[in-house]
């Protein structure tokens, strides 16, 4: 069992002003009219919601229109004109002050005022300002503690969405061309916004940039086009909301902002592979697993299979001390035996031809694990997502990574100064595993312990995940050490795979003469798990440390 140390988290930081509605007005100016209010000597919020106009701060004019938005500051001196129609608009006023207990030596984060911005402000999409700004005007006279406290939420809601759009260091300067500081900006409105109805017209006016810019540089950003990045945090909100309480579907849509519960299904069928009921029942039940091949990456996370791998020839993954686990044999049986085991969900890593994924399917839930399987610690968070352990999962990573680095450190001296290849050895094959990056040893030898991988006998870095070499290309390896395993398949009589040890190619390599050529088990170091990446570590310091 884990243990998590307790730990004294710092305190919460507490805003430095705050503001508190006192009054919202919607007020109607007929045609050709001018009204004035002379010096202010309160903070008030317009909105324009209709027809034409002018207005005048300190002696500059604005134009009005329907979505025009003003920031007003005692001590500003105003007055207002409607055009040829009717001009209405919202007037909200409202206190501004430090609030209690903070230090006044404190200043405010985004400037020395009161308030991040003042004048006219950008207010898009305005009809998301709107919508808060009617709810309080039609509530404007509620007492019931509960909706008092709620129409002062949708105060600070309005206050918010203005902030973000015209503080200073968020918006981006037009002439420096500062488009990732605007891409971010409307990131930003889609991870606090992303239950609501958004439009990438109405992201890209939030930018401030042209709508058929804003994608592409999203894209740039992002590595997503806009909606599939809003979708992907609805799915992921959808995911928390599965785990942690039993609300309904139709529910959860309704929070995460999707339209209703039978889209919101297609879409997380699609993005994750099974239903959101699925999902929520591999969250909170023991579930009967049975992933061939895979099962290092079950373990790891504390799930024991109900039935195992195994092979007539290569045999099963011993180092999982698995012993009390019935077999499948691969090689032998067919897939639809699995059924006896009586699976709730088979696993299968994209190795299988379409028939074998039928059959299983037909057996029980199925999930498809693709284009993933060199990069271990992509596998192990994909089966933790599908389980509810990636808490687990990135424990079980970081301790690997620190295994790892004091592994490298160990044999830095053996890293710079000599080389180090891994064989797999048959009756009629020698193949080399030296690339860095994929294959079941090179990324643990030569990227996770740095340790100098030997060039092919070609005199060229490996390109591949391993190269078939021949005798003659044999000979020209010379490796300072070698670790070799031996794999039974092709071998027609028994021991048939190790007939090379005597072969005098074999003998004259300079590894073997000095004595540094280390036998490892073959499914330990033919997987790619990181229970069996920690024992190739263990066994590499066993040798070289």
């Amino acid at each position: 069992m884990d243990l998590i140390e307790s730990r004294t988290e710092p305190e919460i930081a507490r805003p430095i002003m705050f503001y508190t509605l006192t009054s919202i007005q919607f007020n109607s100016i007929s045609a050709n009219r001018e009204i004035g209010d002379g010096l202010l000597r309160e903070y008030v919020l317009l909105a324009v919601t209709g027809g034409t106009g002018w207005l005048h701060i300190d002696g500059t004019v604005f134009i009005l229109g329907q979505g025009s938005c003003f920031l007003l500051t005692p001590g500003m001196t105003i007055n207002m004109k409607s055009g040829n129609t009717e001009l209405t608009h919202y007037r909200v006023v409202f206190e501004a002050g430090r609030a209690p207990g903070i230090n006044e030596g404190l200043t405010n984060t985004w400037t020395n005022e009161v308030i991040p911005c003042r004048g006219e402000l950008a207010c898009s999409p305005f009809s998301t300002c709107l919508t808060w700004l009617v709810d309080i005007y039609e509530h404007r006279d509620a007492r019931d503690e509960l909706d008092v406290f709620r129409n002062h939420v949708r105060f600070q809601n309005v206050l918010m969405f203005l902030f973000q759009q015209n503080r200073s260091y968020n918006m981006p300067d037009k002439e420096d061309n500062d488009w990732h500081q605007a891409v971010e900006l409307s990131i930003q409105h889609i991870s606090e916004h992303y239950n609501t109805s958004l439009t990438v017209d109405e992201l890209a006016a939030i930018a401030n940039i042209d709508r058929w810019k804003y994608t592409r540089l999203f894209k740039k950003v992002t590595g997503q086009v806009p909606l599939q990045y809003l979708n992907d945090i609805r799915i992921d909100k959808t995911k928390t909301l599965l785990r942690m309480t039993e609300d309904r579907l139709y529910d959860i849509a309704q929070h995460v902002g999707f339209n209703n519960e039978y889209y919101l299904n297609r879409r997380f069928k699609q993005q994750v592979g099974i239903s959101p009921g699925q999902y929520r029942r591999n969250h909170r039940e023991p579930m009967r697993v049975i992933a061939p091949f895979m099962e290092d990456f079950l373990v790891a996370l504390d799930i024991m299979p109900v039935a195992q791998y195994s092979h007539s020839r290569w045999g099963r993954q011993h180092y999982l001390g698995l012993d009390h686990i019935p077999t499948f044999d691969e090689l032998n049986e067919s897939m639809e035996s699995l059924s006896a085991h009586k699976p709730d969900i088979i696993m299968l890593m994209d190795r299988y031809d379409q028939r074998l994924y039928t059959q299983c399917k037909q057996i029980s839930s199925t999930c498809i694990i693709r284009g993933v399987s060199d990069d271990w610690r992509s596998v192990l968070r994909l089966v933790a997502d599908w389980f509810g352990r990636s808490d687990r999962a990135e424990k079980v990573i970081s301790a690997y990574e620190d295994k790892a680095k004091k592994a490298r450190l160990a044999l830095q001296r053996i890293a710079k100064q000599q080389t180090v290849a891994f064989l797999r050895i048959s009756a009629d094959h020698i193949h080399m595993y030296a690339h860095s990056d994929q294959g079941f040893t090179g990324p643990v030898l030569h990227k996770d312990l740095g340790l100098l991988a030997s060039p092919l006998s070609r005199g060229e870095a490996c390109t591949s995940r391993m190269v078939k070499l021949s005798m003659e290309e044999l000979s020209r390896l010379h490796a300072d050490h070698l670790f070799i395993t031996f794999d039974k398949w092709h071998s027609q009589e028994q021991g048939a795979e190790r007939r090379l040890l005597f072969d005098s190619v074999w003998q004259s390599l300079p590894a073997v003469r000095n004595k540094r050529v280390y036998e490892v088990d073959f499914l330990t170091w033919m997987n790619n798990g990181v229970i069996s990446n920690s024992k190739k570590i263990e066994k590499v310091l066993q040798v070289l440390a």
